[in-house]
């Protein structure tokens, strides 16, 4: 279900003028929860991924994830090789379109189940695919990601409490003073920030892009993993989040940890609070 509105008329006119050809067709994409994503057909058939941050409040709520942000974070990436979009034009205050708009080159590929988008069919993520994902990561965290944003937590632990549905309220207080208590990172670099494989597409088993850098911040690599660790964790259990342990060389538990509190705990984008709360405990 799509939850945000179509392109106005002069949004239309702003991706004609900056495509010199006539659009075809604006198809919405599955995901784009954060914001408005669509595929752009062209009479000459071509296509490209076309972002609208038009999720009410977002500014108030994500105030550092802006147009600039992501266009920052993919310029760094341009010469590192990974397959992420290429900005073709931005209207980073909407003043010819209908939002803020972001319009990038299109991607090939499938993407995978995750968190927010759960397929029970989908088998795992095999160890070759998780091995892509974490190489691929590690040339993310060799870009130093200056003049993107600076990590901000989504959940602010001084704030946190435990599920209100949880049994082991301590389990979750014993973990919340153990984040708080995190220091700052040894080394910043640029980070995706929302790695995790609904964020990726693949073909044939190969990885043939990586999407979604609205978010990207400049933080500590370590999270990266463990926000791809607890999706992973969602989407296929336990035995899938662990099978990334031996791949990496650079675990980072304090990190894992952060990336696991940062997430969402109850609701529909969560796994059962039994298999949260022994994730959670392993953590500790």
């Amino acid at each position: 279900m799509n939850l945000y509105p179509p392109p106005s008329p002069g949004t239309l006119h702003w991706l004609q003028r900056i495509l010199r050809t006539p659009v075809a067709a604006v198809i919405p994409l599955v995901g784009g929860i954060a914001h408005a994503v669509s595929a752009v057909d062209t009479t000459d058939g071509r296509r490209y991924a076309l972002r609208r941050w038009c999720r009410p409040g977002w500014q108030v709520e994500d105030p550092w994830f802006t147009p600039a942000n992501e266009v920052a974070a993919l310029t760094a990436l341009s010469g590192t090789g990974l397959p992420v979009p290429e900005v073709v034009a931005v209207d980073p205050a909407g003043e010819h379109t209908d939002f803020p708009a972001l319009l990038m080159t299109w991607l090939p590929g499938t993407m995978l189940p995750s968190a927010t988008h759960r397929a029970a069919a989908e088998p795992p993520p095999s160890t070759d695919m998780l091995r892509q994902l974490v190489d691929a990561a590690h040339v993310v965290h060799a870009v130093d990601g200056t003049g993107v944003a600076p990590w901000e937590p989504y959940v602010v632990l001084a704030e946190a409490r435990p599920p209100a549905a949880s049994t082991r309220p301590e389990l979750w207080e014993r973990a919340i003073a153990a984040g708080a208590a995190v220091g700052p990172p040894a080394r910043c670099t640029l980070i995706h920030r929302d790695y995790h494989p609904g964020n990726t597409l693949w073909r044939d088993g190969r990885l043939t892009g990586i999407v979604d850098w609205t978010n990207a911040s400049r933080g500590t690599p370590g999270y990266d993993f463990g926000y791809l660790r607890v999706n992973l964790l969602i989407a296929h259990g336990q035995e899938t989040a662990d099978a990334l342990l031996p791949l990496l060389d650079d675990h980072d538990p304090a990190a894992d940890l952060l990336a696991f509190l940062d997430m969402e705990w109850e609701g529909p984008h969560a796994a059962p609070l039994p298999v949260m709360e022994s994730y959670l405990q392993r953590l500790l």
